[in-house]
């Protein structure tokens, strides 16, 4: 969960935390070309990189191995108005 402040806002969350890589020459100067033409910082694109490679699968592996326990739990399952109305009988009932 990020910090969010108005100032902040339109560039999405407070970032907290720095990481510092070393490219080659050549890496550097595609990102370079890369960020002039999508008007972005080299930093934007580097942080749009990593969600859409690692960060990704990494969430993806994870929210599979909660749904698998989640699944394991072999909880009963009604359809959504007889769960809801039993979600509502015991929230009155106190």
């Amino acid at each position: 969960m990020g910090v969010y402040s108005k100032a902040k806002a339109k560039s999405g969350p407070l970032r907290t935390k720095r990481v510092q890589t070393v490219l080659t020459s050549e890496q550097y100067e595609l990102l370079l070309q890369i960020a002039k033409k999508k008007r972005k910082p080299v930093s934007a694109l580097v942080r749009e990189a990593l969600e859409a490679g690692c960060l990704k699968e990494e969430l993806r592996t994870q929210r599979q191995h909660a749904l698998k326990g989640l699944l394991s739990l072999k909880a009963p399952v009604a359809d959504w108005e007889k769960m809801e109305s039993e979600i509502v009988e015991g929230a009155m009932d106190g």
